[in-house]
Parts: structure tokens; C-alpha cells; sequence
């Protein structure tokens, strides 16, 4: 007759059967290139068989989230970064002992799939930490370098298209109102409030039809 294993050894057993995790994604960072990252779908498909194997389950029981505004300079929103702390319990199936355990997480989004990015950023981690799981160099420090990096060259490429699209504008501006007088305080009152160059063309632009149909 066999032993009754406890929680603790069940917990033991599970580490050596996963003794290490490759990556198996890569997150692109646009032009300045790409890491490897470990999915959720995998390190979850992996764990998963383990605990079914040696009785064990894992049940979220407590949560707690939040939802704050991301900014940028310009104090223009650009997404939402959702922080979600949970409170989850492996349980011994056979025992009935059980553990309580704690994980966070962060998702960024500009709709309304940043908590469950996060809730996914969370268990993904929890089980990679409760299982003591490497999975090699950490790619969270290289990431957050490169998506700052990133972000800024996106912002300059942005402002530089954007750029381009002040000479219609102005063209526009002053076939409207016969010189540019009040065109610089307009675009910077325009500006302020986030508008584009773009934006601002489509806007005379609609006024320039309005006056051609009215002339009609």
C-alpha cells in the first residue's frame, strides 16, 4: 500500500517534473528589434498535465483590480494600465489540505482587455514562481528598455508624418480666409487640445465643400 503524499510533497513532485521552460514566443518592439518571451498557453499546458497528475488544483478565491489613466507628456490618453492583485488556493484532492497563494499582475490596453492581461500576466507568474520553473535570462528588464525606446521613436516618426501636413493645411487655412492672419494661434489652440495636422485638414476641408456647395 502506497503512502498518502501531503500537499507539500505533492508541490515538490510537480518541481521535478518540470524541470525547465524554453520560451516559445517573441514580442516584436518594432524597428528596434523583438524578445523572446514564455506564453501563458504554455507554461499553463505544461503545469497543467503535472497537477493532474499528482492531484492537485488551483482555484482563484479572492480579487482585487484597479484602472488608471496612461498619459503621455502632452497629458494626451493613450490606454489604461489595469493592476490586479489575486488571491488563489492549491488544494490536495486526495487531503483536502490546501494552500493559499498570492499573485499580481498588470495588463495595458487601450479598451477593455487590461484586466484580463493582467489576470493572464498573473496566474502565468504564479505558477512559475510557486513551481520554482526557470525559464532563462528574465525578459521584463530588456522589454520595458525596448518599449520605451520604442514609443519614442513611433512619437517622432508620428510628429514628422504629421509635420508634412502643414503646408496643405496652411493653403487651406488661407483659401478660406484670404491670408493667414490668425492661422498660428488657431493650430496652436488646435495642438493643445491633441488635435493633428491631419485632423485639422479633413476639418477645413469640410469647410471648403460647405462653401463651394453653398456657392453653388
Amino acid at each position: 500500500m502506497s503512502e498518502t503524499r501531503n500537499l507539500y510533497q505533492k508541490i515538490s513532485a510537480v518541481m521535478k517534473d518540470i524541470q525547465y521552460l524554453q520560451k516559445d514566443d517573441k514580442v516584436s518592439t518594432g524597428s528596434s528589434g523583438s524578445y523572446k518571451a514564455m506564453s501563458e498557453e504554455k507554461v499553463t499546458q505544461i503545469v497543467r498535465e503535472s497537477l493532474i497528475t499528482h492531484g492537485l488544483v488551483i482555484l482563484p478565491v479572492a480579487q482585487t483590480h484597479c484602472r488608471n489613466e496612461l498619459r503621455d507628456k502632452e497629458n494626451i490618453l493613450k490606454g489604461y494600465l489595469s493592476i490586479v492583485d489575486t488571491q488563489y488556493k492549491i488544494v490536495d484532492i486526495e487531503t483536502g489540505q490546501f494552500e493559499l497563494l498570492a499573485s499580481s499582475g498588470t495588463g495595458a490596453d487601450s479598451q477593455d482587455k487590461g484586466v484580463g492581461k493582467a489576470m493572464t500576466y498573473s496566474y502565468k507568474y504564479l505558477l512559475l514562481r510557486t513551481f520554482a520553473i526557470p525559464t532563462g535570462d528574465d525578459p521584463d528588464k530588456v522589454s520595458s528598455a525596448s518599449l520605451d525606446e520604442q514609443h519614442e521613436l513611433e512619437k517622432s516618426k508620428r510628429a514628422a508624418e504629421d509635420a508634412k501636413k502643414l503646408p496643405a493645411l496652411q493653403a487651406k487655412w488661407q483659401t478660406l480666409a484670404g491670408s493667414l492672419d490668425g492661422f498660428n494661434d488657431w493650430h496652436m489652440k488646435q495642438k493643445n487640445n491633441g488635435v493633428t495636422n491631419e485632423q485639422m485638414n479633413e476639418l477645413l476641408a469640410k469647410k471648403l465643400l460647405e462653401r463651394t456647395k453653398e456657392s453653388a
